[in-house]
């Protein structure tokens, strides 16, 4: 993890798909600098912290998000920062073999979630004239793989909606960007990453000759979520060890 420190204290930031992975990572790194985290999740929350606060949910679901919205803004006041991490992974299958109902389930967690979160939050940013909103991508919505397409698609939708966010929010001072994360060891990714051949070939694709783990996308995140960063807003920052540089 970066030796960088950020003090987030009195500043209240929700985080998606909280409970494991790139979203764990996110949320306790908050914590870790003095924020207070509003988790959502589809699963039952994993952080002990007097300043989280967890919230079970479908992400896709517009009514259950608009009423959790509304319920943590009773509580804070105000939404600082958004992290939409929650995702599902591809079906595994060619597009033509896919129905539309695994379709819909990927592209409605990824994309439809990552919007129906944005769509809310930041009505409440809009009226305090401030906020960051950070969505995560994948290496996948450029760099594409047979029996993907689905996640592409979803991935893919998420940088270039997450640029279109930005033109819409920079008059009111809110700035949206996207990391796009590489080859990361999570709970979705460790059954093939704990095999040793597929982790030696990985790595081998990889520049920095290490497979990513979620505080790598945490560090990129925060600064994203920071002040520092400032005059960043609408890109894509790929956080792959090198791996899309090298394609």
């Amino acid at each position: 993890m970066s030796d960088i420190t950020y003090n987030y204290e009195n500043r209240n930031y929700i985080v998606t798909g909280a409970s494991s992975g790139m979203g764990r990572s996110c949320s306790e790194t908050l914590l870790a600098a003095g924020a207070s985290v509003f988790g959502i999740d589809l699963s039952e929350g994993t952080i002990q912290s007097e300043k989280y606060t967890h919230y079970q949910l479908n992400v896709a679901d517009e009514g259950e998000v608009e009423k959790t919205i509304r319920e943590i803004l009773s509580r804070c006041g105000k939404i600082d920062g958004l992290v939409n991490v929650a995702g599902v992974f591809a079906n595994n299958k060619p597009f033509y073999e896919l129905d539309s109902e695994s379709w819909n389930r990927v592209i409605g967690v990824n994309l439809t979630g990552t919007f129906l979160m944005s769509k809310y939050v930041s009505r409440s940013m809009i009226e305090n004239r401030s906020g960051r909103i950070v969505n995560v991508s994948c290496i996948r919505s450029t760099i594409f793989k047979e029996n993907m397409a689905d996640y592409a698609a979803s991935k893919g939708g998420v940088s270039a909606f997450s640029s279109a966010m930005a033109l819409d929010l920079a008059p009111f001072g809110i700035r949206v960007n996207a990391v796009a994360p590489g080859f990361i060891r999570t709970g979705m990714t460790a059954k093939a990453f704990d095999d040793p051949a597929i982790a030696s070939a990985s790595e081998k694709l990889i520049p920095v000759s290490r497979i990513g783990i979620p505080e790598d996308v945490a560090s990129v995140v925060m600064f994203l979520l920071s002040d520092t960063a400032d005059y960043v807003t609408g890109t894509t920052v790929f956080v792959d060890g090198g791996y899309k540089a090298k394609k």
